[in-house]
This record gives structure tokens, C-alpha cells and sequence, in this order.
């Protein structure tokens, strides 16, 4: 049950990845087992309520609800794979970190909203640039073939072309009208928060070597595998 409740917390709360995973590590001292830690820390970063309603209202309710199921379907399979590698004793163990001082909420918000404005707007130019220079049948060809090639390529682009989850929205809009399929779009949204240099950075740092490595390659899988199921509807 805690690991289905966590999950929902994740995809509710409107943490970046840099505090969800600190924040899920303090909870240890909680007596909160790792397993609900492991699905919080993976719900939060692939979606909020903010993300919803942006990915409602510019892609459709399809991807929105896309985004949100695959979410917690990786979130609570995470919890679950992190229970059963406790058990097997496969994982190390974790303590709460010891407690910082807080940086002011309103310093963290006018951080936070300078983040997101700036690769909102590079996000917003890409797109045009890409919609400009980029003839719609390449991106059809490439990203709009209902077979593997398109989940790869959205796979491979969530590095380097996804900063964050609102900014990413308008790019992946025009990749949508020029013709990129549902699956690959899903695919992209689940590799993007799951693989850009913040994420691996904090899960390589605070987690370790073992964890990122587990992460990383069942957050691709579930990449592939989201985006297969999605083209098959």
C-alpha cells in the first residue's frame, strides 16, 4: 500500500528531481521503507499537476493521461523491484542524510521560475528553428514510422533536447504536428526526465554508482515499452 500511496504523492507533488530525491531519502528517518522512497522518487520528476494541465491543453487528453499512467506504472514497478532487491539484500542501505539549512521558499521559487523561463523561451526558438528548417516529411519519416526507429530516436533526443517538463512541451508540439507519433512522444517524455544530466547527476551523487545504473536502464526500458504499448492502441 505504501508504495501505490507514495506514487501518487510523487505525481501530485511539483518537485524537481535535484529535491524529490534528497527529500525521499530524508523520509528513511521516517521508518518509510525504501521500496515507497523508490516510487516517489520516480513519479515526481515524470509528472505534476501544472505538467497535466500544460500536456492537456497543448498535445491532448490522450498524451495527458498517457503520461500520467505510464507514470505510475513505472513509479509502483520501481517500488516493487526496489523491495524485491532489499530483500535479496542486492541494494546498500540508506540514512537520512543529515538536515541543511534551508535555502528561503522564496528564493527557490525565483530560482526555480528563472530556470523554467529560460529554457521555456529556448524551448519556444528550437521549435520554430526546427518547424523552419526541417521539412515535415523527415520528421515524419524519422519520428512518425510506427515501428522501433521512432521510439529510438525519441529516446536519444530526451538528452539532449529535454531541459524540463513545461519547456519541452512546445517542442515536442511541433514535432507533433509535423508528424512524430504518439508512442514516440511518450517515449520522449518519460527518457527526457529520466536521463538529462540534472537527473543522473543527483541519482549517481546521493544514490550511487549501482542505483543510477538500475534506474537508468529500467527508465529506458520503461521508455520503450511505453511508448510500444501506446503505438499499438
Amino acid at each position: 500500500v505504501a508504495i501505490f500511496i507514495a506514487a501518487v504523492i510523487g505525481l501530485l507533488s511539483p518537485l524537481p528531481t535535484y529535491i524529490a530525491v534528497p527529500l525521499g531519502i530524508s523520509l528513511l528517518a521516517t521508518g518509510l521503507p525504501f521500496s515507497a522512497v523508490a516510487a516517489f522518487m520516480v513519479s515526481s520528476p515524470l509528472m505534476n499537476p501544472g505538467i497535466f494541465y500544460l500536456t492537456w491543453a497543448q498535445l491532448g487528453a490522450d498524451i495527458a493521461l498517457a503520461r500520467v499512467i505510464s507514470a505510475f506504472a513505472l513509479s509502483v514497478g520501481a517500488g516493487f523491484l526496489a523491495r524485491f532487491f532489499m530483500r535479496k539484500s542486492l541494494l546498500p542501505s540508506f540514512a537520512a542524510p543529515e538536515p541543511k539549512d534551508a535555502r528561503p521558499l522564496w528564493n527557490e521559487f525565483k530560482k526555480s521560475l528563472l530556470f523554467l523561463g529560460r529554457y521555456f523561451v529556448m524551448a519556444l526558438l528550437l521549435g520554430a528553428a526546427v518547424k523552419a528548417l526541417v521539412p515535415a516529411e523527415v520528421i515524419s519519416r524519422i519520428l512518425g514510422a510506427r515501428a522501433s526507429t521512432s521510439l529510438i530516436v525519441a529516446v536519444a533526443m530526451g538528452v539532449p533536447f529535454y531541459s524540463c517538463g513545461g519547456a519541452a512541451i512546445p517542442l515536442v508540439q511541433v514535432l507533433s504536428e509535423m508528424g512524430m507519433n504518439k508512442g514516440a512522444v511518450l517515449a520522449f517524455f518519460i527518457a527526457g526526465p529520466s536521463t538529462k544530466l540534472e537527473t543522473m547527476y543527483v541519482y549517481k551523487s546521493i544514490l550511487g554508482f549501482k542505483i543510477f545504473i538500475l534506474y537508468f536502464v529500467f527508465m529506458i526500458a520503461g521508455a520503450f515499452l511505453g511508448g510500444f504499448l501506446l503505438l499499438r492502441l
